[in-house]
């Protein structure tokens, strides 16, 4: 059976669409959900969706090995073995499904003993911590069957079953909005986008790939070890990731209070969503390929492909942080109000470290690939452990700035140093031909970034949305020409695309 690989640059444009509609969707949603419930009530739904993403750990890795050894066996073709995967994640994943649905139930009571929320708010807080964590279980089977269109590279498939979701998600939020459901009726549309989102995937997987046989009987416990010995590192990266960016609205909603939980969200969802474009471009369309590679033997060309990865994803990741920096102040008075002005020397800090952290996002789906994060895995948690502690020691000091410094610190020193003599080691690559890779966008970044700060008198007074976007579009522009000066192949390739004219021998 032939399984037809993905165009590359179609994916990422996929991902990106399908991200874009989720941007656009968030930024209208969070002015209108704060509209209609004030700072302290998108304070608690911020906190709430903080508390029920820790769900995720549950997952014990076991997703990024689906994804990894669904497109290795798929590049075998070998599909008794890629059968049993499927089986055997199937059967885990719908038992932890269940064990969520079910600790709904109790935890809610002890989550407002500690937060302290107020009388008037708890009703709606505990109905809110029973209604995302039955989506949450929900979820889990749903993004199994989004995770083997993934791992087959049909992300155009999967991504318009994203936007669907999404728009279905977001007119249910407004109508309940209107009808004054409030808090209430934020849960209700999600339980329903989750279940969209298990049915589409479901049938999706089920018309393409006719090979595969869904058998709750067809779980093997020798397969859930293989899939446990690639997950269980990836389980310690994810409780990593949780310490550094999901406990910072759980530190600022005990040490401070929940109006800074919402002030900080709005620097905070921005940084999520810019992970979330950086993450598309690399790590999810770039795991599978590399993993496909390495099924095939190909070294040469998983190597090479690797370099342009990280230099895609340096050029990607400056020339959004650099708008971000330059306009952010702007952007911040336009989406949410003066109000939430204190949220702008955050939004630049985390801008600045995670611009550092992103351009080397490929580097996570290298060693996803290859089957080595095990001891990034564990640099990663001690890294979580001192941004978790630093916060904590810090939030009382310097407010919500002290949380971000509490992230930055101890990403910045992992991502800079650590990690590149980490995976230039494992893909035997050159230190020197890793860092001259990032070092152009990087230089670019510093000289349009630093506006702000040596030439203030340069950034204009945008009022509007519309003039945001265009003032914005001369600097992506300048990161487009530099990467088409420094890879004039990939110029040539997509302004052959553009201009539809075939590239002269």
């Amino acid at each position: 059976m032939n399984l037809q690989r993905s165009n590359l640059f179609l994916n990422m444009l996929s991902n990106w669409g399908a991200l874009l509609v989720s941007v656009l969707v968030g930024f209208f949603l969070t002015s209108y959900i704060i509209g209609h419930l004030g700072k302290t009530g998108f304070g608690i739904w911020t906190l709430i969706n903080a508390i029920i993403s820790y769900y995720s750990v549950l997952d014990l890795g076991v997703s990024s090995a689906l994804t990894r050894y669904v497109a290795r066996d798929a590049g075998r073709k070998d599909f008794i073995s890629l059968n049993l995967t499927i089986n055997t994640t199937l059967v885990f994943f719908c038992i932890i499904g269940v064990m969520i649905f079910l600790g709904s139930f109790w935890v809610a009571n002890p989550l407002i003993d500690f937060f302290h929320v107020e009388l008037e708010s708890q009703d709606d807080f505990g109905f809110l911590i029973f209604m995302l964590g039955m989506s949450m279980s929900l979820l889990f089977p749903g993004n199994f069957f989004g995770s083997i269109l993934k791992a087959h590279e049909q992300f155009l498939v999967a991504n318009l079953v994203n936007i669907a979701v999404t728009l279905f998600r977001t007119a249910l939020v407004i109508i309940f909005l209107n009808m004054d459901l409030g808090l209430k009726g934020l849960g209700y549309a999600n339980v329903a986008g989750a279940i969209l989102n298990l049915v589409l995937y479901y049938v999706l997987c089920l018309k393409l790939f006719p090979y595969l046989k869904f058998s709750f009987f067809g779980a093997r416990f020798e397969t859930f070890k293989i899939l446990m010995g690639f997950g269980a590192a990836t389980m310690v990266m994810e409780v990593a990731s949780i310490l550094r960016f999901d406990l910072d609205s759980f530190v600022i909603g005990k040490w401070l209070n929940l109006e800074a939980v919402g002030i900080f969200a709005v620097a905070g969802l921005l940084m999520r969503y810019y992970v979330m474009f950086l993450n598309s471009a690399t790590v999810t369309t770039f795991t599978p390929r590399f993993a496909h590679l390495e099924g095939e033997g190909d070294y040469d060309g998983l190597k090479k492909l690797y370099m342009k990865s990280l230099s895609i994803g340096a050029f990607l990741s400056f020339a959004i942080a650099t708008p971000i920096i330059m306009y952010g102040e702007q952007f911040v008075l336009l989406w949410a109000g003066k109000d939430f002005l204190e949220a702008v020397p955050v939004l630049w800090l985390m801008a600045a470290s995670f611009a550092l952290t992103m351009a080397q996002s490929s580097s996570v789906a290298m060693m996803y690939a290859l089957h080595k994060h095990q001891t990034f895995a564990v640099v990663s948690l001690i890294e979580g452990i001192a941004n978790l502690l630093l916060s904590i020691y810090l939030a009382p000091k310097y407010g919500i700035l002290g949380v971000a410094l509490g992230t930055a610190i101890p990403m910045i020193f992992v991502k800079l140093i650590l990690q590149p003599l980490y995976l230039t080691r494992i893909v035997d690559v050159p230190l020197i031909a890793y860092v001259s890779t990032l070092l152009p966008p990087l230089l670019l970044a510093l000289i349009l970034g630093g506006i702000p700060f040596y030439a203030p008198h340069w950034i204009p007074d945008i009022q509007g949305y519309i003039l945001l976007v265009i003032w914005s579009l001369p600097i992506l522009l300048c990161f487009g020409l530099f990467y088409s000066i420094i890879h004039p192949e990939d110029g040539q390739k997509i302004w052959a695309k553009l201009t539809r004219k075939p590239l002269e021998e």
